[in-house]
């Protein structure tokens, strides 16, 4: 998987599955050419290949309205939606939590939690923080206007907090 610069297993599966394909096609054809002397053309040859739902984030394929929702509910396609790769070098804090206000104890200089406060830790974090919402709602908004999401999903996973004034 490293040498073929593979990700994950998902990917991988696709791969096999590519090559099965290939290998199988090749047996059949060589098999007619050798049979018939000739090679046989069907219509489906010169068809064009028709996608039906296509996501051009994740560049994958679906072919029944049931595999597209199940692809656009997946966990995977969702943190596509929200993480790009700038991501990590456009943020300077971490990750906001839900809690949009300065921690009172970190102001004091008490506050022991590090970075497991749920709040933030000084006014630039804060800032950020509230920025990182704003644009992962107009994230979600393109999303939404382009079909890539649901319109009645609301579940976001780690993201879900941010969104729980809208509707």
């Amino acid at each position: 998987m490293k040498e073929n610069g593979i990700q994950d297993m998902e990917q991988f599966y696709e791969l096999w599955l590519k090559s099965q394909k290939n290998e199988k096609s090749d047996d059949v054809a060589s098999q007619s050419n050798k049979e018939n002397g000739k090679q046989i053309h069907m219509p489906t040859d010169y068809a064009e290949v028709t996608v039906d739902f296509h996501c051009w984030m994740c560049g994958k394929n679906c072919n029944s309205e049931k595999q597209w929702q199940g692809h656009i509910s997946s966990e995977k396609h969702k943190e596509k939606v929200f993480h790009t790769e700038d991501d990590q070098y456009c943020w300077q804090h971490r990750f906001p939590t839900g809690y949009f206000s300065i921690c009172d104890r970190y102001m004091n200089g008490t506050c022991t939690e590090g970075n497991s406060c749920k709040f933030a830790h000084g006014n630039a974090e804060l800032h950020e923080w509230e920025e990182r919402r704003d644009a992962l709602k107009m994230k979600l908004n393109k999303a939404r206007k382009d079909h890539l999401i649901a319109p009645n999903d609301n579940d976001f996973g780690k993201y879900s907090f941010l969104f729980k004034d809208l509707n």
